[in-house]
């Protein structure tokens, strides 16, 4: 149920520390709330990279666009728990076998229906080694065939168990086939979502407009624009002018000139994506192959400086792992590395670096929260113990590729901010940790088989424990610098009821009018 804004909780019992903030007046502007027939304006933070639904897509980007486009079986609520969306039901036949019953009132916003076979469609081409559609990838770990068993009935077949089978669903979006075979889906969109595409500007944005086929409830707006404004800059600028109604991930610094505003109110609190420092270990002769270098860098971050000084104490350091209340369990056996910088030194004196070392940070620009600051902060703090730390920016689509590329064509770090979409999502949770991710640079084997057998544990009890001790495992072996949950922020308009989703995907179905 939406709530209006001023009082905005994400996650299970709104535990979760999102308030709206009250501030100084005037500043935002002369906009005004959104009225009956407006257009929903929402900003996006990073470059749309495509929207084929089969490809992923970042929250901040192609993702909440494409959500807003296309249906999957399942679907995650603000409270990160499992929904149905095109499947009603669903249930385990025995350990490799579900059964899902799906809707058959959806249609494309063609007009036509869409059917298990279509679905079933889908699943094959996910399931094809040589599709290009990255989403399948995951799925070919485990999942054999999806077969029909009636007009409401379909069968999942799989290799390995996969206790959370329906929450892996939640982003395999269904396409026409007919639709898919004849257009380029990374630019055109044929889905049987509450929208439809009307435009695309990769760089700048996307319009919207209502799929007159929807079968579900209808929206409150009948046209959305979605935009581009990839620098903290812009989207300041945007609000303070008037021209968005809901805009995320602005630095917290950022939010006061909103405060006590007649337009808008703000949003600090705590997202559900731990933010880590992600490292290359793969590098030809690099030194972060030590687990004692990853280590000391560990011991060298001050959290604690950071989250004070530039995030208005919203959030609290993460607990030496990617877990974290309350939005999934932890390990209560790790804790937080401390800040101990002479233990950092100690550190890399055994590894041979007592003289100091010069590693490389790429940026994203414009697209984590207080990034460029907290960065510099970084490196002033490594600089203590003797790590020269070397900041790149490039534009996100760019900074992307670069991750997908060679190991010694990386850098030896960069930002990762992903969390787990539903509770106890191991893939969620670790993926982007695991050696063999497309975006990782990792040597992480004892950690892949750990996070291996957890996915594929037939018992609830057997999976809490490997998933414990893959925990603790990558604390040990440092395989990323564990930094913060990941803030969330936003800006939105007084006149908009929404529901924030902890995973920051701003689909415009999500958001209402306030009652008059």
């Amino acid at each position: 149920m939406n709530t209006r804004p001023r009082r905005l909780l994400v996650g299970a019992a709104a535990a979760v520390l999102l308030a709206v903030l009250s501030a100084c007046g005037g500043a935002a502007g002369g906009g005004s709330a959104p009225r009956a027939g407006d257009i929903l304006r929402l900003g996006l933070s990073r470059q749309i990279t495509g929207i084929n639904p089969h490809k992923g897509g970042s929250p901040d980007s192609s993702g909440s666009i494409v959500g807003s486009i296309y249906e999957s079986l399942t679907q995650i609520a603000p409270d990160l728990t499992v929904q149905p969306s095109l499947a009603t039901s669903w249930t385990t036949v025995d350990p490799l076998t579900w059964r899902f019953t799906i809707r058959t009132d959806s249609k494309f916003s063609d007009g036509t229906p869409l059917t298990a076979d279509d679905v079933v469609w889908n699943f094959q081409q996910l399931l094809d080694p040589d599709y290009k559609g990255t989403a399948g990838a995951p799925l070919r770990k485990y999942l054999t065939s999806v077969t029909k068993v009636d007009d409401s009935t379909l069968q999942f077949n799989l290799s390995q168990p996969a206790l959370d089978l329906p929450g892996r669903l939640w982003s395999i979006y269904i396409v026409q086939p007919t639709f898919a075979h004849g257009h380029n889906l990374d630019n055109e969109a044929l889905g049987s979502g509450p929208y439809k595409l009307d435009a695309l500007d990769q760089e700048n944005g996307a319009t919207l407009s209502l799929n007159p086929y929807y079968a579900g409830p209808k929206p409150q707006f009948a046209q959305v624009r979605y935009t581009v404004l990839a620098s903290e800059a812009q989207r300041v600028a945007a609000l303070r002018a008037g021209e968005q109604d809901l805009i995320l991930n602005l630095d917290p610094l950022d939010l006061a000139q909103f405060r006590n505003s007649d337009t808008y109110d703000t949003v600090l609190g705590v997202g559900n994506q731990p933010l880590t420092l992600a490292i290359n270990e793969r590098k030809t002769g690099t030194p972060l192959a030590d687990p004692r270098v990853r280590q000391a860098l560990n011991y060298a971050t001050d959290k604690d400086t950071i989250i004070k000084s530039l995030l208005q104490g919203a959030v609290t350091p993460l607990p030496g792992q990617v877990l974290y209340d309350p939005f999934q369990q932890p390990n209560a056996a790790v804790s937080a590395y401390p800040y101990d910088p002479e233990k950092a030194k100690q550190l890399l004196a055994e590894a041979g670096h007592a003289n100091g070392l010069t590693l490389t940070v790429l940026l994203s620009s414009g697209t984590y929260v207080s990034q460029d600051a907290a960065t510099q902060a970084i490196a002033a703090q490594w600089a203590k113990v003797g790590v020269t730390l070397k900041i790149e920016q490039q534009p996100f689509p760019a900074w992307l590729q670069s991750q997908y590329g060679p190991d010694d064509q990386a850098a030896d770090f960069y930002y990762i901010m992903w969390g787990g979409s539903f509770r106890g999502d191991v893939t969620g949770n670790f993926g982007p940790f695991r050696s063999d991710h497309i975006q990782s640079h990792l040597n992480a084997p004892e950690f892949d088989d750990l996070t291996t057998r957890a996915q594929n544990a037939t018992t609830e009890a057997e999976k809490t424990d490997l998933v414990n001790q893959a925990v603790q495992n990558a604390h040990d072996q440092a395989h990323a610098i564990f930094l913060y949950p990941s803030p969330f922020t936003g800006v939105v308009s007084k006149g908009l009821q929404w529901t924030p989703k902890p995973n920051r995907y701003l689909y415009a179905q999500g958001v209402g009018r306030v009652s008059p």
